[in-house]
């Protein structure tokens, strides 16, 4: 009892930084309808800027205040800059481009204070004292007290003053707040402006309770954060501090009770399962459309759909770009020629690696642009592949020709089983919980060390061989290119022909109006269960192919970033387009590359041309399809 006492008090103490971390995503989603990902990275530059000024010789407390200013203008610049330009755009552009900025704003903490793990100071900690058999420090007070401070005012803001109730005004009817004089885009960055704020308080409350900071932390708290808004309801304030506590105590019973494996696929299974029972969230009301898509939580039929409720933005779309299937022969024809010139194998490498992407972004394509299906969570299904790829080459023997169609097939029934959990579901609540599902397949290969072999991945993979062909080695490099040049061709012209067959038109049927698909008798579960299968067998493919380059498999290679470049990729191109998929997937990988010179500065770069390319042309370099 008095270990599970103890671990109480610690899931409280951390909760309240989740809750704080939660009500910022709350009062962002709640007059912008958008996920701001990028608060995460709010929270890391928050506690550096505090530890910066600390360097300098600014007292803590100080340094603290000042961080929390100057973090607020940067959530205001962010809004107007990177988001507002975006508002007729479908929500996926807007939530790239907050990704995007995540990309620049990481990789830069990391140029300005390196990767390292830098001490922070912890005035507080010193003192402590024991309640029962629990130590209690001065900072877990401090963190309580602060919590608390920080609720009460965030309630007098938004109950008492003019702005309060205009935030509360926009987060119950925007067009009708709007009619009513309020100026929306004002209050719509007043609200980004308190949400960074809220994410520096955190950052810094972070580094004090750990005595530590380093430019990866805003990834893991953000997620919490972001998890606890939604345990407790994505648009209520007290849910989001109830799913706060909620979610920090049920981590450290994990924690006391399992082991530290256990802490992340606690929250995200909680947070499945919310979705899955009560997608409103605990205080969340059914008559929220924000959450439940275009008519979805009203009660009449739910759209998947990431287009609809646009107002039909997407649909004056520009010129739109797509290559023939010969004129895609040809370029393979050419690829495939491109080892007989003798060209560095390091050139190979990085075109074999752009045409495994390539397959990874036009499969998903099928599925997130033409069925309007966005799966952030994709990676897990990239990983699977690569798993069973990695399985059927070392463990079971098989030859090529059939161990990447049964990594493919095992990819396909993965997605299969998620496509029956995400398809009941609408509007942003499937991204959400494909997000959660991905990020659990992440945590189950991490962490069942027995079979994956954990952290450090299973090493000495063989290359397989081509039965058919009398045994052919596939160990030469230049093997191994032509290899994934031809599964690329192969997957192309099949998602091609679905795309503009009857099934394409179905599938596009549904994501612009899935109740009046319904009404038409289609039969869209079928059909979107279809989408999944097909894209799930598309990244088993890829993922046998990354295995039998690079002969070592872990699961770092699949983490929650993997799968934000794969949608970024896949919305670039252009939803629906396998050509813009095939040139943005490869553009990935190669952009990077040609950027290698930068070697210190390419994410960044990477980051900020996915911002202008958003920016300019929101519906794809190739257009929607």
């Amino acid at each position: 009892m008095i270990e599970f006492l103890s671990q109480i008090l610690n899931g409280l103490i951390i909760g309240n930084i989740y809750a704080i971390i939660a009500i910022g995503f709350t009062l962002i989603f709640g007059v912008s309808n958008l996920i701001n990902f990028a608060q995460g990275s709010l929270l890391m530059l928050g506690g550096f800027l505090a530890y910066t000024l600390v360097g300098l010789g600014v007292d803590v407390w100080a340094a603290a205040a000042g961080s929390i200013v100057f973090t607020m203008g940067i959530g205001m610049a962010i809004e107007r800059i990177a988001l507002r330009p975006l508002e007729k755009a479908p929500w996926i552009a807007p939530l790239l481009s907050t990704l995007a900025i995540t990309f620049v704003f990481d990789q830069s903490a990391e140029l300005i204070w390196s990767p390292e793990i830098q001490p922070f100071p912890s005035p507080l900690s010193e003192y402590v004292w024991l309640i029962g058999a629990a130590f209690v420090t001065g900072i877990d007070v401090a963190i309580l007290v602060v919590s608390l401070l920080t609720v009460l005012v965030l309630w007098l803001f938004l109950t008492r003053t003019w702005t309060g109730r205009a935030l509360r005004a926009m987060s119950q009817d925007l067009d009708a707040a709007r009619q009513m004089g309020i100026d929306v885009d004002y209050h719509r960055q007043i609200a980004f402006g308190i949400g960074a704020a809220l994410a520096a308080l955190a950052g810094v409350l972070v580094a004090m309770y750990f005595q530590n900071i380093f430019p990866q932390m805003g990834i893991p708290f953000g997620l919490k954060g972001f998890a606890a808004a939604l345990l407790g309801g994505l648009a209520s304030v007290p849910g989001a501090i109830v799913g706060g506590f909620a979610l920090g105590i049920l981590e450290s019973l994990a924690v006391g009770y399992v082991g530290e494996g256990a802490r992340d696929m606690i929250a995200f299974s909680a947070l499945l399962l919310v979705l899955l029972v009560r997608p409103q969230g605990l205080f969340g009301h059914r008559r929220l459309d924000s959450l439940g898509g275009t008519g979805g939580a009203s009660g009449i039929m739910p759209t998947t759909s990431i287009l609809a409720g646009q107002g039909g933005a997407m649909r004056a779309v520009r010129h739109r770009f797509e290559l023939s299937t010969p004129a895609v022969f040809g370029v393979c024809a050419v690829l495939a020629l491109l080892p007989l010139t003798g060209l560095d194998n390091y050139i190979l490498q990085a075109i074999l690696l752009a045409a495994i992407f390539a397959i990874l972004t036009v499969s998903l394509t099928v599925l997130g642009g033409s069925a309007g299906v966005m799966f952030i969570g994709f990676g897990g299904l990239f990983a699977m592949g690569a798993y069973i790829g990695a399985f059927a080459a070392k463990s079971w023997g098989l030859p090529a020709e059939l161990a990447i169609p049964v990594a493919g097939i095992a990819s396909g029934l993965l997605a299969l089983a998620v496509g029956m959990i995400c398809v009941p579901l609408s509007g942003h609540v499937v991204a959400l919980a494909a997000l959660a599902i991905g990020n659990l397949v992440y945590l189950v290969f991490l962490n069942w060390i027995s079979v994956t072999g954990g952290p450090n991945g299973i090493f000495g993979i063989p290359r397989p061989s081509l039965a058919i062909a009398g045994g052919l080695s596939l160990g030469s490099l230049q093997a191994q290119y032509l290899q994934a040049i031809f599964c690329f061709l192969v997957m192309f012209i099949l998602a091609r022909r679905l795309i503009t067959s009857p099934i394409g038109r179905t599938f596009r049927a549904i994501r612009e109006d899935r109740p009046a698909a319904e009404a038409a008798g289609i039969p869209v579960r079928r059909y979107l269960l279809t989408a999944f299968v097909f894209a799930g067998f598309g990244a088993g493919v890829a993922g046998s192919l990354y295995t039998f380059l690079h002969r070592f498999i872990s699961a770092d290679s699949f983490r929650l970033d993997t799968s934000f470049l794969l949608v970024a990729a896949a919305v670039l191109g252009g939803l629906g387009n396998v050509t813009g998929a095939m040139i943005a997937g490869a553009a990935i990988v190669l952009l990077p590359e040609l950027l290698r010179g930068f070697a210190d500065y390419r994410m960044v770069v990477f980051g900020l041309l996915l911002l202008v390319a958003l920016r300019v042309r929101p519906e794809g370099l190739a257009g929607v399809r």
